[in-house]
């Protein structure tokens, strides 16, 4: 048999099922419309719902008053 030397398929970095949210179900792709500084505030608190979801529910609760 030869051996195969193209890149294709495979074991590879990055690829397989993208990680679920805390509770259990699948994150799907979203899009929206930003400016740049608009778009890191959304950075900045989809990681803090991503690593703390108590604490970002309290901080949108807490905004809303």
């Amino acid at each position: 048999m030869t051996e195969n030397k193209n890149t294709w398929g495979g074991k590879r970095e990055g690829a397989g099922r993208r990680p679920k949210a805390h509770d259990g179900t699948e994150r799907k792709m979203r899009s929206t419309r930003a400016s740049d500084e608009e778009w890191e505030l959304i950075k900045e608190f989809a990681q803090l719902l991503k690593d703390s979801p108590e604490k970002a529910k309290k901080a949108l609760q807490d905004l809303k008053k």
